[in-house]
C-alpha cells in the first residue's frame, strides 16, 4: 500500500521498460496486448498446420478438433496456475497429462508435436523467462508422449510415471550441472516431476473414457474391454449361434495376423470380427454354420424370401450394435465386411425357379463398401474362411490357389475400390492368409485306440442287439 513517487517511480518505470525490451514483461500499450496474442497464435498455428498436412482426417471430425483444443487449454490453464503460485517450479505444469491423452487418443507423433508447441508457447510468456521452462517442459512432455505409446494394461501407467520421473530427473541433472544447483534442488525438481507424472497418469485413466466418447475415438483399452467373451453380445452369440461364433473367432485370427503384417490395427481387426455377424442372432438357424442335421429351412422358402432374411442380418446387427453402445470403428465391420457384394447362391436359385420381376440389385447386400484397411481385410477373411470349408483334402498348394482366386474376385468386383489398400498390402494379406490357414489345415497322425486315441479307420461301436 505504499505510494511510490519521484526517483523511485522513475527507477521502476525504467526497470519495466527494460524488462519489456527483453521480453520479460508485457507493455501496457495496445501493441503490448496485440503483439503477444499474435505471437501465441503463430506458435499454436504450427501444430494445426502440421495436423492439416499430416492428419487431415481430424479436421473432418469437429469432435476431435474440439477435444484436442480442450487438452491444449488444460495445459495452458495449468501453466497459468503455476505462474500465479510457484513460477519457479515449472515441472509442476501438467503438460504430461495433455501429452499422454493425445498419444492414447491419436498417436505419439501428434502428441510429440503438441508437447513441443506447448513448451515453446509456455516458455515465451514473460513470467517464465527467468526459469528453465522450455527445456523442462520439452523433456517432460516428450517423455510423457512416448511413455504411453502402447497402453493396453493398467500396469503400463506405472511405467509411464516412472519414465516421466526419469525424464525430469535427467533434465534436472543436466540443468543442475550446468547451473551449479545443489543436490537437494536437483532431487526436489525430479521428485516434483515424478509427482506430475503420477497426477497426469491418474487423470488420463480417469478422463480417458469421457474423452473417447466426446471425440468418438476408440482406444486399445476400449477394444480390449470389448474383446471379453463374457460381454453380453458375445455370450449370446456363443450360446445361440455357436457356428457363427466359431466362424467369427477363426476369422478374427486371420484378420489380426494380416493387419499386423501390413501395419494396420490388428486389435481393431480382431474385435471387429467378433461382432461382425451379431445380426445373425435374429435367425441363427437360417445360416448354414448354425444348421443342425434337421435340414436347411431355406429349402422351404422362395429365393426372394431367403435373400431378405440373409440381408436382414446386417440391419439387425447395426441395431444390436447401437443398443449395446458399440463404437463406430467396431460397428463399421457389420455392413462393410459384405459391402455391396452379390448374394450369388440365391440369385442363381431365383433364376432357376423362374421368379417374376427378378432384379439383380435385389440380391446384393446394402453396403457400404469397406472404407478402412481393417474392414477390407475382414471382407477378404470372411470370404476365405467360409469358402475354404468346402475344400476336400486341402493341400498347401490348393489352399494358396483358392485364396488367390477369392481375393482376385473381390478385387475384380470393385468391392475394395473405396478401401485405402495398396496392391502390395493386398499381397501381404494374401501371404499371411496362406501362412495361417496352412497351419490350421495341417495333417494329424492317428493314435492307437489302446492309448485312448483314434485312427482314420476308426468307426463308432454298434449298439448290442436288444440294448
Amino acid at each position: 500500500g505504499e505510494i511510490v513517487t519521484g526517483p523511485a517511480q522513475e527507477k521502476l518505470n525504467a526497470l519495466h521498460a527494460e524488462l519489456v525490451r527483453r521480453g520479460a514483461a508485457t507493455s501496457r500499450s495496445a501493441g503490448g496486448v496485440i503483439g503477444p496474442l499474435i505471437r501465441n497464435a503463430l506458435i499454436l498455428s504450427v501444430f494445426w498446420v502440421l495436423m492439416f498436412f499430416y492428419r487431415r482426417e481430424t479436421y473432418v471430425r469437429l469432435r476431435q478438433v474440439g477435444t484436442v483444443a480442450a487438452l491444449f487449454a488444460c495445459a495452458i490453464l495449468a501453466a497459468a496456475a503455476v505462474a500465479h503460485t510457484v513460477p519457479a517450479h515449472v515441472e509442476l505444469i501438467l503438460l504430461p497429462f495433455t501429452a499422454m491423452m493425445l498419444t492414447v487418443l491419436l498417436n505419439g507423433r501428434v502428441s510429440m508435436v503438441a508437447a513441443m508447441s506447448l513448451s515453446v508457447l509456455i516458455a515465451v510468456q514473460p513470467v517464465f523467462h527467468e526459469t528453465p521452462t522450455l527445456f523442462l517442459c520439452f523433456v517432460g512432455g516428450v517423455t510423457a508422449a512416448l511413455s504411453v505409446k502402447t497402453l493396453r494394461r493398467r500396469t503400463h501407467l506405472y511405467l509411464a510415471v516412472l519414465l516421466v520421473g526419469i525424464g525430469y530427473l535427467a533434465g534436472a541433472v543436466a540443468l543442475g550441472l550446468a547451473g551449479d544447483w545443489t543436490a537437494r534442488e536437483i532431487g526436489m525438481r525430479a521428485l516434483l516431476g515424478t509427482a506430475n507424472g503420477l497426477v497426469s497418469a491418474s487423470l488420463t485413466i480417469l478422463l480417458l473414457p469421457v474423452a473417447e466418447r466426446v471425440a468418438q475415438i476408440t482406444t486399445d483399452l476400449t477394444l480390449l474391454e470389448l474383446s471379453d467373451p463374457s460381454r453380453p453380445l458375445l455370450r449370446r452369440l456363443s450360446l445361440e449361434a455357436p457356428g457363427t461364433y466359431a466362424h467369427s473367432v477363426a476369422m478374427a485370427n486371420l484378420v489380426e495376423a494380416a493387419c499386423n503384417r501390413i501395419g494396420a490395427n490388428g486389435l481393431l481387426g480382431r474385435v471387429g470380427c467378433y461382432y461382425h455377424d451379431i445380426g445373425k442372432l435374429a435367425n441363427p438357424q437360417y445360416f448354414v454354420e448354425n444348421q443342425a442335421l434337421a435340414g436347411n429351412p431355406h429349402d422351404r422358402l422362395a429365393a426372394a424370401q431367403s435373400v431378405e432374411i440373409i440381408k436382414h442380418h446386417v440391419l439387425e446387427g447395426l441395431r444390436l450394435a447401437r443398443e449395446a453402445g458399440l463404437p463406430i470403428a467396431v460397428t463399421d465391420f457389420i455392413p462393410e465386411h459384405h459391402g455391396t457384394a452379390e448374394i450369388t447362391y440365391f440369385y442363381e436359385r431365383a433364376k432357376k425357379q423362374g421368379e417374376a420381376g427378378l432384379r439383380r440389385e435385389d440380391f446384393r447386400y446394402p453396403g457400404p463398401k469397406p472404407r478402412s484397411v481393417e474392414t477390407a481385410i475382414a471382407m477378404l477373411a470372411d470370404s476365405v474362411e467360409a469358402s475354404l470349408r468346402v475344400l476336400e483334402a486341402p493341400s498347401p498348394a490348393k489352399l494358396e490357389a483358392a485364396i488367390e482366386q477369392i481375393i482376385k474376385n473381390r478385387l475384380a468386383s470393385g468391392q475394395l475400390d473405396e478401401a485405402p489398400l495398396t496392391l502390395r498390402q493386398v499381397n501381404g494379406v494374401e501371404a499371411e492368409f496362406v501362412r495361417v490357414l496352412t497351419g490350421m489345415y495341417h495333417n494329424r497322425i492317428g493314435y492307437p485306440e489302446a492309448s485312448g486315441g483314434i485312427t482314420k479307420a476308426w468307426q463308432p461301436a454298434r449298439p448290442a442287439a436288444g440294448g
